[in-house]
């Protein structure tokens, strides 16, 4: 049980609470007295740590992954044993693109392309030394204190696949909406394997969706390797024409066609951050949003290739639902005998635009009108007086002057307070009326808790108790989309703390054993 290990020391770092699960190991939050400072330390599960092939190779690429030092690439303190503890630590970041995302739905241009260069800058620095990440993903970057973009697991998914070469295990490593086409065909891979999940990345980051989604492992695997990705400004209109080039090359089939290293890649993403400086910088974003539209990275490729392409991914993706199994330390799962309830499906974001037919005004024609702009959630639905304006931003400039009630709503389920907010305003006859909504989804919290008289807080950010009540068996919980402190306590009984993320429509699964005298 991974509650063994909570109250006692791994060399000097001190063991403290249980965040959650991955594939291969425990993570826990614990304590380093000689930095003072929380740490991460994830411990191999005693099945693998069990395994000599897998343990030798997990703590090689973990003391490899160890001397990566750099500012983007989180710090890794410590490798080693300790007993039939595998385990290594690093800092503990608990901010990280996935809650940021679960909040915001999508991030600004200005943040995506801070986030995009960070991130470049580490796999920059990581392929010079020769190490590929393999596993580039929202749940591996993680926010510092200064909000810097920081890449975790290094080394991780390519301790697996050292492990899947020298045991012959047929299995793909990567997760299937991130890999690119030659990892998911089981090809020799490149520093450009990287460049392309992060390209993957930014797209999810940028739009609030995925590029590619299957039926099943397989079918994710096929649209990787045969299918054009969608134009990120389809899905979100606010993305400037170079944003969209820079993804879209990113995410060209062929190899040749990104990218070919990370520090052109970052470059661009510079050059994104200040792309309206100068006229000159315009013009050098437009010739090169020109070239690559008219490469064949963007054109329909052959029927007959992609006849061959689909017996290439038979034989690449074969088991990749195994391989999820096997690489996603990064995101904790969290372990629970509770049944969540059926998800309610949510919408994808809509495109957003800033153009509407203009509701009935009371003035006559000529007269005096108001200007009203609405900014909500790409996929909120917008009403203005009752009537439907469509969803995202809205603007009506020949608004009568007076009162208005403005309602945006996200879908969600049933009983989510926070899913429609509402805002009074009286629009003048000068200038412009601004009204910022940002209603959120919901999802659930299911704790499954021991013993029986133990109790729970869930806290929202600034202080604000969400919910509370007995921990065992408790019914899921539904809250807004967004971070949680939870707290389960019972008498004679060391008390567990964790941060939570909750994500739309999904649902968070926590398994507590309190440790009781």
């Amino acid at each position: 049980m991974p509650e063994r290990y909570l109250g006692h020391n791994l060399g000097r770092f001190r063991v403290d609470t249980l965040v959650g699960s991955g594939g291969f190991a425990w993570v826990y939050r614990g304590y380093d007295p000689e930095l003072d400072i929380p740490v991460a330390i994830k411990i191999l599960k005693p099945q693998f740590a069990g395994e000599e092939s897998f343990e030798s190779r997990f703590r090689l690429e973990a003391s490899i992954a160890a001397k990566l030092r750099h500012p983007n690439i989180i710090r890794i303190l410590a490798v080693g044993r300790e007993d039939d503890a595998v385990h290594f630590v690093m800092d503990f970041l608990p901010s990280g693109l996935e809650g940021r995302l679960a909040e915001l739905g999508r991030l600004p241009e200005g943040q995506l392309a801070r986030m995009g260069v960070d991130v470049a800058s580490a796999l920059a620095f990581a392929h010079r030394e020769g190490v590929i990440h393999r596993d580039i993903k929202v749940d591996n970057i993680l926010f510092d204190d200064h909000g810097n973009a920081v890449v975790a697991d290094f080394g991780i998914a390519r301790a697996v696949s050292g492990y899947v070469e020298q045991t012959g295990t047929n299995m793909v490593v990567g997760t299937p909406q991130y890999v690119s086409p030659e990892q998911a065909r089981g090809q020799p891979l490149d520093g450009r394997a990287d460049i392309y999940s992060l390209g993957v990345t930014l797209f999810k980051a940028g739009t609030g969706a995925l590029p590619f989604e299957g039926d099943d492992w397989y079918d994710t695997a096929r649209r990787q390797i045969e299918e054009l990705p969608p134009r990120p400004r389809e899905l979100n209109a606010a993305l400037s024409e170079e944003a969209e080039r820079i993804i879209l090359k990113c995410l060209a089939k062929e190899r040749d066609a990104r990218y070919s290293t990370s520090e052109e890649l970052r470059a661009d993403l510079v050059r994104l951050l200040g792309s309206s400086a100068t006229p000159a910088a315009l013009a050098a974003s437009e010739d090169r949003r020109k070239r690559d539209r008219s490469s064949d990275a963007t054109r329909p490729q052959p029927i007959w290739r992609r006849i061959r392409r689909t017996t290439l991914v038979l034989s690449g993706v074969a088991v990749l639902a195994l391989a999820a199994l096997i690489v996603d330390l990064a995101r904790p799962r969290e372990e629970s005998v509770l049944a969540p309830p059926p998800p309610t499906p949510l919408l994808l974001p809509a495109v957003t635009v800033d153009a509407q037919p203009p509701l009935p005004t009371d003035s006559a024609a000529g007269a005096i009108s108001g200007t009203l702009r609405v900014q909500a959630p790409a996929a909120a639905e917008v009403t203005v007086d009752g009537v439907s304006v469509g969803r995202g931003r809205w603007r009506s400039d020949s608004i009568a002057p007076g009162a208005h009630v403005v309602v945006a709503t996200v879908p969600a389920p049933s009983g989510c307070p926070s899913a429609r907010q509402e805002s009074h305003v009286k629009v003048s006859a000068a200038g412009t009326t601004a009204v910022p909504l940002t209603p959120r989804p919901c999802g659930y919290l299911a704790l499954d808790a021991l013993p029986k008289a133990a109790k729970f807080t869930v806290t929202a950010a600034g202080g604000t108790r969400a919910a509370e009540g007995a921990a065992t068996r408790h019914p899921p919980i539904m809250l807004p989309t967004g971070r949680y402190s939870l707290v389960v306590s019972a008498p004679y009984c060391a008390e567990f703390r964790a941060e939570l993320a909750i994500k739309a429509g999904a649902t968070r699964r926590q398994r507590v054993r309190l440790i009781c005298r």
